[in-house]
């Protein structure tokens, strides 16, 4: 693909993008909250045909992971994780405090009451595993949360999901920005939870760990903050049902390996963390991001 359209592929993206923003905004006014969830399944059905990119990289990655699979079983579950995601978009712009009580049971909570009395704040480990903003409002309505997230283009974009978290009550910390650094300390200070998703290949220090039986490029900051700053370490996850409802399993505190040599227990423990993640997206792989490239990076 030349440079010119790769640009224009890029330009277009972000105008479809900001302008989906603004319509899903003024939908989300005049719709109830079922009806609006409904509707999200049916954009997450359009998407699934109409990103083809993205499709072929579900179908490829599911593929890689359950090859004992059919091939309608893969196609299925790849169309149905589009589907998930739509829903989830959905949820997050029609959610209110009142109706988090109707649609999220949680189960596990003394874990996390547990983990909050030792004053010492907490480490919220999870992925993109069913409606994971869900389970963060949810989180933010009994206890203080932050979250730390990568900034996302265009702007527009990332400003209406940072205000989305913060008028349920989470804080969002955007790495690279200024005063990031400061306010990750600052939470371990105030006894609150840090919110931390390992489950994606992105640029911060990481380390290959095993992944669905493959090696896997792996934020390290939640094992590495915990055993810096002596905060236990929280796993949650949430998954949505067949009526829409959600469940969240929380775990912990999670005993943590300390042989005092620091760069290996790092991994050691993003490890156990990342098996977790297997387990829990291998119980219900439609509500996982089979679209993100995963396993870009190999040793």
């Amino acid at each position: 693909m030349s440079e010119w359209s790769l640009k224009t592929r890029k330009w277009i993206t972000r105008l479809s993008l900001i302008w989906l923003t603004r319509l899903i905004k003024v939908f989300t006014l005049i719709v109830p909250y079922r009806a609006g969830v409904w509707a999200g399944g049916v954009l997450g059905f359009f998407g699934y045909y109409l990103l083809p990119r993205e499709r072929k990289r579900a179908i490829t990655h599911l593929s890689l992971v359950f090859e004992d699979k059919g091939r309608s079983w893969i196609r299925r579950t790849a169309r149905h994780c589009f589907e998930h995601l739509g829903k989830s978009l959905m949820e997050v712009m029609l959610i209110s405090p009142e109706r988090l009580g109707q649609v999220v049971e949680v189960h596990g909570e003394e874990n996390l009451r547990e983990a909050m009395k030792q004053g010492k704040g907490a480490v919220y480990v999870t992925g993109h595993i069913g409606n994971w903003e869900i389970m963060g409002h949810t989180v933010s309505s009994r206890y203080p949360l932050s979250v730390v997230a990568a900034p996302i283009e265009p702007e527009q974009v990332n400003d209406m999901i940072v205000s989305l978290r913060a008028g349920m009550g989470v804080r969002t910390i955007l790495r690279g920005r200024p005063g990031a650094s400061r306010e990750l300390i600052r939470i371990f200070k105030e006894n609150r939870i840090l919110g931390i998703l390992i489950d994606q290949d992105t640029d911060v220090e990481s380390a290959f760990v095993d992944f669905m039986g493959r090696p896997a490029w792996t934020p390290t900051g939640a094992a590495s903050m915990a055993l810096k700053f002596g905060a236990p370490v929280i796993f949650g996850f949430i998954h949505r049902d067949k009526h829409n409802k959600h469940t969240i399993t929380i775990e912990g505190p999670l005993q943590l390996v300390r042989t005092g040599d620091d760069a290996k227990d790092f991994v050691t423990n993003t490890a156990m963390f990342t098996k977790k993640i297997e387990d829990s997206i291998r119980k219900d792989p439609e509500q996982w991001v089979w679209m993100h490239r995963r396993w870009r990076r190999q040793p």
